[in-house]
């Protein structure tokens, strides 16, 4: 499904730029890499089960942000969410211990309002983090708790690795 959402997005967007020689801002995990003609390839080897967004603009602010007469494309891998939520609240803190790597935020749980969700905790972490949406509000983390895994199979049985509980001081 994301597969073709993307290809639809690069589909679109390449057929309105070659029309009008307005060639979009690309913007890949809160970096920007370039025009797309520039970039096309880096974008068609990117592999749709690893992104979480992709936002398309084309509003005057954004334009004018990023430097772009036609528009900008936003995309936000969810290695790019679970490494940076790592760095910024889990790396230097007593959760290292429990959490080891980034990688390990994939198989736990996210309790942050929703403890019903799968564990793909990508849309609850990047609400955390910068990802360079015009948008985007980023929420304050309060505290960051460990559910042990004993206790997380109870609220969600999918998750036998552990959870994490986030309190944000915006509801």
């Amino acid at each position: 499904m994301k597969k073709s959402i993307l290809i639809s997005i690069i589909l679109f967007v390449t057929t309105i730029s070659s029309q009008t020689k307005s060639i979009p801002v690309v913007v890949i995990d809160a970096q920007k890499i370039g025009f797309y003609q520039d970039v096309e390839t880096q974008i068609k080897a990117l592999n749709s089960e690893d992104i979480s967004t992709v936002t398309v603009y084309k509003d005057t602010l954004v334009t004018k942000k990023y430097g772009s007469d036609f528009g900008v494309i936003i995309i936000t891998t969810k290695k790019y969410i679970l490494d940076t939520f790592f760095k910024n609240f889990i790396e230097n803190s007593t959760l290292k211990e429990k959490i080891k790597t980034a990688e390990d935020l994939k198989i736990i749980g996210v309790i942050s309002g929703k403890p019903n969700s799968k564990n793909q905790p990508y849309d609850e972490l990047s609400k955390y983090i910068f990802t360079n949406t015009i948008t985007e509000k980023v929420k304050k983390i309060e505290s960051i708790f460990f559910i042990n895994p004993e206790d997380s199979i109870k609220i969600n049985s999918a998750w036998t690795s552990g959870a994490i509980e986030i309190s944000s001081t915006e509801k």
